[in-house]
């Protein structure tokens, strides 16, 4: 029987284009990009909700050829009774005309919906919320797409909990 994916957690980071640098060709040959993530949300069920705080980001590794984007990013959060999660993912997105006009921080970007790219990532996240911990135990896939509001560009992930019937 095949996993299920059980949506789960919402997560919105907004980026930042005043401190993201461009290192274009490294010595490995794709480019490396580091925008930082400075602030944004963790929604979830019973009443979860976390902020997104300064100082995360991602490590973006593209390939110019493929458009291609590997996908490197660390950030955290805080509950309002004052818990951490720290969230670090790895994933992949395939640039297309909609991301690059975000990623390029065009004045015509816009919100893209779930589905609009191949974009996905593999969240392992920390806690120091003890009702919390078995997140640390649990295996998440998420899929991703880009918000563009009064806010700023962000991006927006919905995080499934993967599981099957041992799961329940």
């Amino acid at each position: 029987m095949a996993p299920t994916l059980e949506p789960y957690f919402t997560m919105r980071g907004y980026i930042s284009r005043e401190n993201s640098h461009d290192l274009k060709a490294i010595w490995t040959g794709p480019h490396r990009s580091i925008v930082p993530i400075v602030s944004g949300f963790l929604k979830g069920p019973d009443g979860f909700e976390a902020e997104i705080l300064p100082g995360g980001g991602d490590w973006i590794l593209r390939d110019p050829s493929t458009g291609v984007a590997h996908l490197d990013v660390r950030t955290m959060a805080r509950t309002k009774d004052g818990h951490s999660t720290y969230i670090h993912y790895s994933g992949v997105l395939r640039i297309d005309d909609k991301a690059a006009k975000v990623l390029g921080w065009a004045a015509d970007a816009k919100t893209t919906e779930y589905g609009d790219h191949h974009w996905f990532s593999g969240p392992i996240m920390e806690t120091s919320d003890p009702a919390l911990k078995w997140i640390e135990d649990t295996l998440w896939v998420g899929e991703g797409h880009f918000v563009v509001d009064e806010k700023g560009s962000a991006v927006e992930y919905v995080i499934y909990k993967v599981g099957n019937k041992a799961s329940k």
